[in-house]
Order: structure tokens, then C-alpha cells, then sequence
């Protein structure tokens, strides 16, 4: 791992290079909602290295190893719900489009003049920015398990499961070992020993529920992108699962209808999370839509 200033920020960073590559654009991947670079699959990275794609990962800000903004205190989550059911505007430390920045910045960091995007959940809300906003700088863009945030959605599921109110290690482990199974997917399921393995591994890396915080105030602040993917002109996938009990299918499916001639690739039994095996399912028509097949 490495790190990068970006956007004013410095940014956690890792580059799994692939040993024959087979376009010089590489693939970004950008984590969901208060998730770390080391939760992605090292399966799911050597896939796409092994087509000949460079796989480049980072901590979005307020996560992980890379910057937090805690000096911009802690919104109040309530409050901002309650403005905007109102239609009000109300004040976030940081929007998505600035950590839509933030790639931009980790790109020229490491002199990357184009790129591909995969982006899940809060990552692809992110991606949707990228797209919109920052065409001439991205290649393809994967969207995975997102949504487009209109009104006429069903909303992210509310967890069911509350973390403890101490820094007790043992604790947070036991919490984040459940909640990494709490939308999972059925069809891609991940062992018990495997999903403890990855909790211990990410709170003893950093477990920082304000940075979480953050994150989701920019997601509510942002509102309907309808109108703004509308004007997407760049080769769009999106890619949602049936079994997602977090954001429902549906939100995939209006992202896809309403971007200009993107791809539709439902997935039966997976869930809310890149699942052990995935990449055998999804992967050959990923590597279609980039044009590697």
C-alpha cells in the first residue's frame, strides 16, 4: 500500500499490475459506504490483472488509512432527513462530487490520463459523478448495486444491527463480523471463519463510525442525479443483484433505463456485497462490456 495527495488529501492507494496488459486504461474500484481497500476479494482483483487489466484500490476519504475530516464535525443525520423531505438545502462537510474529486486527484497523482471505473453502492453513486461530470478522463464505467437517489425509489434498507458503544476489540469484531453477513449473498456466500478473518482485519485497521457518518450526509445531500445521467454519453454497465436487501433491484434497474443506452446485467442470488465466486459469474460479460473478450 501506498499514498497519494489528492484533492488536497491524502489518500490510501495499492496497484495490482497486470503481467500482460491488454489496455493501457486501467480498472479503478471504488468501495460502498464506510468500507475499506482490503475488502475487496483477492480473487475478484486477480480476475481482471489476470485479462490484462491494472486493478487500482484505494480508501475513499474518511476511511481506512486515508485522511478523515473529523475538524468538519459530525452532521446531524436527522435533520438533514428531515430537509430533505422538505426540499430544503442543508450544509454537509462534503458533497460525492467532491470525492468524485478525489479519483481525479488519485489519477493525476499517478499520471493516469484515462481510466475505467467500477463503483459499488456509495462507490457507484461516486462512479454516476465520474460520469457526468468527468467524461474525457474516464474510459467505461461499472455500476454496481447503486442508485440514482430519485424520489420514486425505495430508499437504503435501515441496519438492523447496532454497533456497540465501546471500543472494546472483541466486540467490534463480534458486531462486524454479523453485519458483513447481514446482506450477503445467498448465491456467493462467504464462510464464517473468512468473514471473521476480514472483520478483525478491518477494525484493527481503523474503525472510524464518524468518517461513516460523513459519507452518508454527502449520499443525502446529493439527491436525484436522474436529470444529470440523462446527459451521460459515456459506455455505461450497471449491474445489480436480486437478492440485494440493502438497495432493491429496482434502483439498478431505473439507473439503466435512464443512462443512454447502458447495459442491463441483473445477477440472480447475490446480495449487497462482492460474494466469494462473483467474478466467475459477472466477470466474462464485464471483460465483454470493456471490449478484452
Amino acid at each position: 500500500m501506498a499514498f497519494a495527495n489528492a484533492n488536497g488529501l491524502k489518500l490510501c492507494y495499492e496497484v495490482f499490475e497486470a503481467a500482460e496488459k491488454s489496455d493501457p486504461a486501467p480498472l479503478i474500484l471504488i468501495r460502498g459506504l464506510g468500507t475499506q481497500m482490503v475488502q475487496w476479494p483477492q480473487a475478484f482483483i486477480d480476475y481482471f490483472t489476470a485479462a490484462g487489466l491494472d486493478v487500482i484500490v484505494f480508501d475513499n476519504r474518511d476511511v481506512g488509512e486515508s485522511d478523515k475530516l473529523d475538524a468538519a464535525g459530525v452532521p446531524d443525520l436527522m435533520a438533514l432527513m428531515a430537509g430533505v423531505e422538505a426540499g430544503a438545502g442543508f450544509p454537509v462537510p462534503y458533497g460525492l462530487a467532491d470525492m468524485a474529486e478525489d479519483v481525479i486527484g488519485l489519477m493525476d497523482a499517478l499520471a493516469i490520463e484515462k481510466a475505467h471505473i467500477w463503483g459499488m453502492s456509495l462507490g457507484g453513486m461516486v462512479a454516476q459523478h465520474l460520469a457526468f461530470s468527468h467524461a474525457t478522463r474516464i474510459g467505461k464505467v461499472i455500476c454496481v448495486m447503486s442508485t440514482s437517489g430519485d424520489a420514486s425509489l425505495p430508499t437504503p434498507a435501515t441496519g438492523e444491527l447496532t454497533p456497540p458503544d465501546n471500543d472494546d476489540e472483541g466486540e467490534l469484531i463480534d458486531y462486524m463480523t454479523e453485519n458483513l453477513a447481514q446482506h450477503a449473498s445467498p448465491a456467493f456466500p462467504t464462510p464464517l471463519e473468512t468473514r471473521r478473518a476480514l472483520a478483525t482485519k478491518i477494525i484493527q485497521r481503523c474503525w472510524h463510525p464518524q468518517g461513516v457518518i460523513r459519507q452518508m450526509a454527502a449520499a443525502l445531500a446529493d439527491g436525484s442525479r436522474t436529470q444529470r445521467l440523462k446527459e451521460i454519453r459515456l459506455p455505461f454497465m450497471v449491474i445489480h443483484g436480486d437478492a440485494d436487501t440493502l438497495i432493491d433491484i429496482s434502483c439498478g434497474r431505473h439507473i439503466a433505463d435512464t443512462v443512454p443506452g447502458a447495459v442491463w446485467r441483473p445477477v440472480t442470488g447475490m446480495g449487497h456485497d462482492i460474494g466469494l465466486g462473483l467474478e466467475d459469474e459477472i466477470g466474462p460479460d464485464v471483460l465483454a462490456f470493456l471490449g478484452l473478450t
